[in-house]
């Protein structure tokens, strides 16, 4: 009997208990020890491989070197300073030394064990080590993912917690027992996402209304809900007001991060000229200084901000401040241009074509760099779009109760989604960075819905998808079979 067979058989209702206890003793156990321990062998040597064979070949890169001058302030003790960036990624530099190739290193080695912990999800999934290996290896040696981490930047980072919280959530969810540790440490890797990259703040309830089950509306009188709750707001309030309470103390306003206006003025410079007079010195030097940094628009910042300082007589910080209510006048009094500035913010951040990725090379003889190279953005991009058709399809399946999607894949699609809508309408809509992090969940939710319907049995009768039980399973829409017998699935 092949693999497939024997895992569909080991869940068919009409199985009896002693032949699901013999397939477990005979396939199962020995399977899961020896594939699960030699794949994830392969697994860290051909990432470890790789990301040597690139480390030979490119140099780190510099981003932005504010990065460089927090983490500098931070070794110099110099806590007055800060408040421009948020300091979880700023004191990983501080710890490397400052030096590139320390913290590519570093980047490296959360890589290695975010692929892991991929890896251990997809063999809990698949209990198939060659299976949990490709779908690992797919999802780790993503190109974009690989060269952020040699960058001086916060994609490297925010990845690796998100697999983290991701993994988090999945184990605690899918042993069904009740565990203190588990609300807080979720909480406190989520809080950490949100003090790397301000933008995954907006991640807080998302997580937060996947780990504490609020519905129905009785479960919140139960104790366990509480506890949860608690336990998950802990480190997270304590954290970021924690951070937000010291920027007050330094700068006078309480955010996470003093770019606020910069940032909440990206979706709004096309039509900054509609600003009342009020704001005349800030509408006035960005429009004079808009034409020349159109793509770039951190320039555009750094170039206009002497002069409003010097027509002001206000710090960066007040600046800031100021541009952040001039982008909320213009985003409320002109709701339409908002929402088409928020429109191709969204279509960026999932990598819609530019004209430059429909021109064709000028050369009539490609070389193979050359074929290799838009053949993976090809891929990508189809694995992006895989994504975003089921993210969007997991919308009315669930309002008409559907169980197609596993709990996990529906966390996926809700951090994605949310996180794309809210970075249209605050941040840098033109930046498809902000997807870089996102990438490995979104393939590993795209290779493990693919694995879960080409393996479910659905001509077999009375029989269900070989799951594992907690997250992963999906529900029967028919009569409840019974579960199979102890030592089955482990």
């Amino acid at each position: 009997m092949s693999l497939g067979g024997r895992v569909r058989a080991s869940f068919c209702v009409g199985a009896k208990p002693a032949e699901v206890t013999a397939l477990s003793a005979e396939h199962s156990v020995p399977e899961q020890h020896d594939g699960y321990f030699m794949s994830g062998l392969v697994l860290l040597g051909v990432g470890v491989l790789v990301r040597l064979l690139l480390m030979t070949r490119l140099t780190p890169l510099l981003v932005d070197p504010s990065y460089v001058d927090a983490a500098r302030n931070i070794l110099r003790l110099d806590f007055r300073a800060l408040g421009d960036r948020v300091p979880v990624y700023p004191l990983l530099v501080a710890l490397c030394g400052l030096n590139p190739w320390a913290v590519w290193a570093v980047q490296s080695i959360l890589g290695l064990a975010a692929s892991f912990m991929v890896f251990d999800l997809a063999f809990r999934l698949t209990r198939h080590g060659a299976s949990a290996l490709l779908i690992a290896l797919a999802c780790s040696l993503i190109r974009d993912v690989l060269l952020w981490e040699r960058a001086i930047a916060t994609e490297a980072l925010a990845s690796f917690l998100l697999v983290v919280s991701f993994w988090l959530i999945t184990r605690g969810e899918g042993s069904g027992e009740y565990k203190a540790w588990y609300p807080l440490v979720v909480g406190l890797t989520v809080a950490f996402a949100g003090l790397n990259r301000p933008l995954m703040l907006c991640l807080i309830p998302v997580y937060y209304f996947f780990l504490v089950p609020l519905w129905p509306p009785s479960n919140i009188l139960r104790g366990q809900v509480g506890k949860k709750s608690l336990l998950f707001a802990v480190p997270v309030v304590t954290l970021v007001l924690g951070w937000c309470a010291f920027n007050y103390f330094n700068s006078g306003f309480f955010t996470p991060t003093t770019r606020a206006g910069q940032q909440l003025m990206d979706p709004v410079t096309p039509y900054v000229e509609l600003a009342p007079e009020k704001f005349g010195v800030l509408r006035d030097v960005w429009v004079k200084n808009r034409p020349h940094f159109h793509d770039v628009q951190e320039d555009l910042f750094n170039e206009s901000l002497p002069e409003i300082q010097r027509r002001t007589g206000k710090s960066q910080a007040q600046v800031s401040r100021e541009l952040a209510h001039l982008a909320v006048y213009l985003q409320v009094h002109h709701p339409l241009l908002c929402l088409r500035q928020a429109e191709d913010g969204w279509m960026q951040f999932w990598g819609a074509f530019s004209a430059g990725d429909l021109t064709w090379p000028p050369e009539l003889r490609m070389k193979l760099t050359g074929f290799i190279s838009p053949m993976i953005e090809f891929l990508i991009r189809q694995g992006v779009a895989l994504f975003l058709v089921l993210a969007l399809l997991s919308l009315p399946l669930a309002l008409l109760r559907l169980q197609v999607f596993s709990k996990s894949d529906h966390l996926v699609f809700a951090l994605a989604l949310w996180c794309s809508v809210f970075a249209a309408l605050a941040e840098f809509g033109d930046n498809r960075r902000f997807l870089v992090p996102f990438l490995p969940l979104i393939f590993y939710v795209v290779l493990t819905c693919g694995w879960r319907w080409l393996t479910s049995p659905l001509s077999a009768k009375n029989c269900r998808p070989a799951l594992p039980p907690g997250m992963y399973s999906i529900p029967s829409t028919g009569t409840n079979p019974s579960p199979p017998a102890r030592g089955a699935n482990s």
